[in-house]
């Protein structure tokens, strides 16, 4: 039987006042317990120590020192797979076990296969960089790295998007999270999700793309005519087993009947068949909407925080979209998940436990050790610029919800001026995104 451990409140003000904690709000005097089971329920990583080495037989064994940013972000992604899988008013309670849960959890275990590890935010965010294993991460680089690791969770599906500093731009977010149950059937996406994966997804070079050559001419032609090419998936990037990054073709909405008999008659030359005559499929192409992890990296002011952005932040604590902020004090990461009155409230990765890396008893055993009933109240003047904001939106509903509250409650806040912008079109001045989404197969010559 757990027994909760006495609970300190030193982080919540001795007055009454509004608290904030990822979209939730309460009394720091009357709702003091609620609160702290809030945060209980929290997933709290930390600094680990004796762990396999990290990289080869002589890497590092433990994080402690280096790796706050590492923890912040696994906090991050953490708290968007409790909402997506298991709702923002799940409470944590160790003597009722969720299996959900638990498999949320072995993706963070400290072993080199786990899809969060901290070997493998190490490994990929210093990849290329030749930097050496223990360096500390800014809140960017962290948010990458979580986008490229995220392949590697093929039961949640995350799409996770990292926006510039343009800010975010609404269409490009819908075409990488838009799905098409069709091109599903028609073996054009990523196979179905494993348990938790044990490898790495096989190297897809661009050339064994498994779109056929009549597929191209068919859309080729489509273009020419002028006739409107819908591409279900953008260009996607995967990593092998090397960690390198892969970047996959855009992937075509394919109606069932193109998949037994890709055209009639094959193209020669001529004009593509008129939509009259090409069959309809019985069931047509369903949207499905891949969870989205939205993560908006920050820069509010040049050397210290500026104050004059301390109202749009609070209002961010507001949003039930909201799985927290990366940020903390210089050189000093901690993952912001509330504020209550000129504070914010934090998680802190800086207590070094043992690891974590034998599996799911291991992960029973040592359940208590990722969840802390208490936080770290800091005030927003000694917060570091740098920060990175999650949203996490389970459905098109939710990111437009998002959009809309973003507009009216902390991007127009009279008290702040606006921490980042929202484009319903992409401004012409922008260079291409990152998964530049071409039209046709013709257009994919510039990448190779």
């Amino acid at each position: 039987m757990f027994t909760t451990p006495q609970i300190d409140y030193s982080y919540l003000p001795d007055t009454d006042e509004q608290v904030w904690i990822l979209g939730t709000s309460r009394s720091s005097l009357k709702d003091r317990v609620e609160i702290s089971d809030d945060i209980r329920s929290r997933l709290w990583f930390t600094y680990r120590k004796g762990f396999v080495p990290i990289g080869d037989t002589n890497g590092p064994t433990t994080d402690t020192g280096w790796g706050c940013m590492h923890r912040c972000a696994q906090m991050l992604v953490g708290q968007a797979l409790i909402q997506l899988h298991l709702g923002r008013e799940w409470r944590w309670n160790p003597d009722r076990p969720d299996v959900k849960y638990r498999r949320i959890l072995e993706m963070f275990q400290d072993k080199p296969n786990a899809p969060y590890s901290i070997h493998r935010i190490t490994t990929e965010a210093i990849t290329g960089d030749k930097k050496p294993v223990n360096s500390w991460l800014g809140p960017n680089t962290a948010a990458q790295t979580l986008k490229k690791l995220s392949v590697f969770d093929r039961w949640s599906n995350l799409a996770i998007h990292v926006t510039t500093e343009d800010g975010i731009v609404v269409p490009e977010i819908k075409m990488l999270c838009r799905q098409s149950s069709t091109s599903s059937r028609c073996n054009l996406q990523s196979q179905p999700a494993d348990e938790v994966p044990r490898k790495s997804p096989e190297k897809s070079p661009p050339s064994s793309s498994p779109i056929s050559h009549e597929f191209l001419h068919y859309y080729t032609a489509l273009k020419n005519s002028e006739r409107p090419v819908i591409v279900s998936n953008p260009i996607s990037r995967e990593l092998d087993d090397d960690s390198v990054e892969i970047i996959l073709p855009p992937v075509y909405s394919v109606p069932d009947n193109l998949c037994a008999n890709p055209l009639d008659p094959k193209p020669d030359g001529g004009s593509p068949p008129p939509p009259s005559e090409v069959p309809t499929s019985p069931n047509p192409p369903v949207p499905v909407w891949r969870p989205l992890l939205l993560i908006v990296p920050l820069r509010l002011g040049l050397h210290e925080f500026n104050m004059c952005y301390a109202a749009a932040l609070k209002g961010l604590f507001k949003l039930p979209q909201c799985v927290g902020i990366m940020g903390g004090r210089p050189n000093h990461a901690l993952w912001l998940i509330g504020s209550v009155g000129d504070h914010v409230l934090c998680l802190d990765p800086h207590t070094t436990q043992p690891s974590v890396g034998g599996g799911g008893e291991d992960v029973a055993s040592l359940d208590a050790s990722f969840h802390s009933s208490t936080a770290v109240r800091l005030p927003f003047a000694r917060l570091d610029p740098s920060l990175a904001v999650g949203f996490v939106c389970a459905t098109e509903a939710e990111f437009d919800a998002l959009r809309t509250d973003l507009l009216a409650d902390v991007l127009s806040n009279r008290l702040s001026p606006p921490i980042f912008e929202i484009h319903e079109v992409r401004p012409h001045n922008m260079p291409p995104p990152s998964f530049a989404s071409l039209r046709t197969p013709d257009e994919w010559s510039y990448l190779w």
